[in-house]
């Protein structure tokens, strides 16, 4: 019989206790302390990881370090205008002297004297993108052999620089994005269907601009931080061979919507152009750094926790499975996880990537992936006959938002108020949002003004 999660917390010891002696259980009636510390634990976890992919600082000291100062900066991402602003100061410029160009999101638009600043839509793409894309186009044409252009690249410039192939529709772009978003595919994967239905993207604003020397700086919000798969690429060559992408389009049946099958009829023509390749000429003058990743916030988080944890338990840090798919999927595979490992002794673990929250047309709900996933690990946890006797999970965006809401995510904590049958309604309606605010299990953070991915925090005993 399940165990209801309002009761997980009757058996349990005292935080600083030897949680492997089962005689400390008759201190269930001082307990109590653990749930301050172990939330502040996770909050100033997940804190340190925000502040470690500050997109001011680490632009200022990686522009510090140009051996060369640039004579064009293009910022496009959510942080483009955090890392536009930072580069200018700390270079010393004088933006009246620089070509200069900034697209992103409405919430992080700031406008810089002497720059062509653009607000586009993110997640879904608008005309917006369209008018900036061209922008973005024209002046990387407009660069000769004698400029260097200092590219800062960060999360969500897929979709705030939106710029079809030829004989592709913004609309037929968003239909081909909501497939793949529904196929299952990973990141990479879909970012090489991507690739082939842009102007702009797979190295082409890099073909546009040659020439002109390339420096880009880039934070990284995907997997494994591959360089053609961050916005999907705009100066990265696409590894990515072409009959594979086919493949990809293929076994996933995307070409069953007609312009899909016409445009891949067109690249074989060779009607429209390609991705740029590894080792073609505009690619070798392209110098590319990442400055910080999800990766880079695990490792903080991690350090954050190790210095924590002895201070409230003995705990092991246990490695998890990286954030990707279904979010609530990824929530109960995560809970099944954490209930395994606390077989063993104690544990906390970090995860990082990010999860899809696929909305139907009658969805009306508010929330967002880490809330999903957040709640997804509590119901689950709540149905596990065994669970582990305390513990608490911590799902946050790195850009402190998630979804269309104020909140970065959820701290949900074994002993807090707890209703199953509600947060499975929550989930199934999309509406995750509204059963955490009414619970003050929301995660509350100032916008970061970056994307670097998700982060999931876990420690159970």
């Amino acid at each position: 019989m399940p165990v209801p999660l309002l009761l997980v917390s009757r058996c349990q010891t005292r935080f600083h206790e030897d949680m492997s002696d089962p005689s400390n259980d008759r201190h269930e009636d001082r307990q109590e302390g653990w749930h301050a510390d172990w939330q502040e634990a996770a909050r100033k976890a997940f804190a340190s990881a925000l502040d470690a992919g500050h997109p001011a600082r680490i632009t200022a000291d990686a522009v510090a370090e140009l051996t060369r100062p640039p004579t064009a900066i293009m910022a496009i991402g959510k942080a483009a205008a955090a890392m536009a602003s930072a580069a200018i100061d700390a270079g010393g410029m004088n933006a009246n002297d620089l070509r200069g160009i900034i697209v992103t999101n409405d919430e992080n638009f700031t406008h810089i004297a002497g720059m062509d600043c653009y607000a586009s839509a993110h997640p879904v793409p608008d005309e917006r993108g369209i008018v900036a894309a061209q922008a973005v186009g024209a002046m990387a044409q407009s660069l000769g052999k004698d400029d260097h252009l200092l590219a800062l690249i960060s999360g969500g410039g897929s979709a705030l620089l939106p710029a079809p192939a030829t004989g592709i529709t913004l609309a037929q772009k968003a239909v081909l994005n909501e497939a793949l978003l529904a196929s299952g595919m990973d990141i990479h994967q879909m970012n090489a269907v991507r690739r082939l239905f842009s102007t702009l993207k797979g190295g082409r604003l890099a073909r546009l601009a040659h020439p002109a020397k390339i420096t880009q700086l880039l934070l990284s919000d995907v997997p494994e931080d591959r360089l053609e798969s961050i916005a999907s690429g705009p100066f990265a060559a696409d590894p990515v061979p072409l009959q594979t992408a086919f493949d990809l389009i293929t076994q996933n049946r995307l070409d069953r919507l007609d312009f899909v099958a016409q445009h891949m009829v067109a690249i074989k023509a060779g009607t429209v152009d390609q991705p740029v390749r590894p080792n073609e000429p505009e690619i070798n003058r392209v110098s590319s750094h990442i400055l910080a990743s999800n990766s880079l916030c695990q490792r903080v988080a991690t350090q954050s926790m190790a210095a924590a944890v002895p201070s409230f338990m003995t705990a092991t840090k246990q490695a998890l499975m990286p954030l990707t798919g279904d979010a609530v999927d990824c929530g109960v595979e995560l809970a099944r996880l954490v209930t395994a490992k606390t077989r063993q002794g104690n544990m906390f673990g970090i995860a990082g990537g990010e999860t899809t929250v696929v909305l139907g047309d009658s969805d009306v709900g508010k929330g967002g992936r880490s809330q999903e996933l957040a709640l997804a690990f509590a119901c689950e946890m709540a149905e596990t006959d065994e669970p582990p006797r305390r513990w608490l999970v911590l799902a946050g965006g790195t850009d402190g938002r998630d979804g269309p809401t104020d909140a970065a995510g959820a701290i949900i904590q074994s002993g807090g108020p707890f209703d199953l049958l509600a947060a499975k309604a929550a989930l199934a309606a999309h509406d995750a949002y509204h059963y955490l605010e009414a619970r003050d299990q929301l995660l509350k953070v100032a916008p970061t003004g970056t994307n670097l991915g998700d982060l999931v925090i876990v420690i159970a005993a």
